[in-house]
C-alpha cells in the first residue's frame, strides 16, 4: 500500500485512513453545497428526512438524523432562516415544534442532490462497484445504532 502520511502508525490505522477519506469528501461536498446553495450537508440531510417523513416533530428529525437535540435545533434554525423549512406548533401539544419542508426547500434539495451525486461519483470513481458495495457494508457494520452525534 502506498504511504499517505509517511508515518507508518497513521498509514496503518484504519480509523485514521477512514477519517481522512471522510474529511476529504466532506470538504469537497461542503464547499460545493455552501458556495452553490448556501447549505451544509446536514441541512441537505434534514431536507431529505422531512421530504421522506413529511411533517414531524423536531425530536423525530433529531432521532432520524441521530443528532443531539441542541445540534438539531441549531440546524433547524439555520434552515428556517434560509426559508428551507417551516416550524409549526402542534395542535395537541403546543410545546412540540413540527417541521415541514418548504417549496424552496424542495427546489434547493433537488438541485443540491444532483450536484452532490456528481461529487459522489467523482470521489468514489477509484473504486469498483463491488468495492463500493463492500465499503458501504463494512461502514454500516461499524455504526452503533444508539449513539447520537454532536456538532462536527
Amino acid at each position: 500500500m502506498p504511504s499517505i502520511t509517511t508515518i507508518p502508525e497513521l498509514d496503518n490505522s484504519p480509523s485514521f485512513i477512514m477519517g481522512l477519506a471522510y474529511k476529504q469528501f466532506r470538504t469537497l461536498a461542503s464547499q460545493a453545497l455552501l458556495n452553490e446553495f448556501d447549505i451544509s450537508l446536514e441541512m441537505l440531510g434534514a431536507m431529505r428526512t422531512l421530504l421522506h417523513l413529511g411533517e414531524v416533530p423536531q425530536q423525530t428529525l433529531a432521532e432520524a438524523l441521530r443528532r443531539e437535540r441542541s445540534v438539531t435545533k441549531r440546524l433547524v434554525d439555520n434552515c428556517i432562516k434560509r426559508g428551507l423549512l417551516e416550524a409549526k406548533k402542534g395542535d395537541n401539544n403546543k410545546k412540540a415544534r413540527y417541521l415541514v419542508i418548504t417549496d424552496k426547500g424542495r427546489e434547493v434539495k433537488a438541485e443540491a442532490d444532483a450536484r452532490l451525486q456528481l461529487i459522489i461519483a467523482d470521489f468514489f470513481a477509484p473504486l469498483t462497484p463491488e468495492e463500493l458495495r463492500v465499503l458501504h457494508s463494512l461502514c454500516t457494520k461499524l455504526i452503533q445504532k444508539d449513539m447520537l452525534l454532536g456538532g462536527d
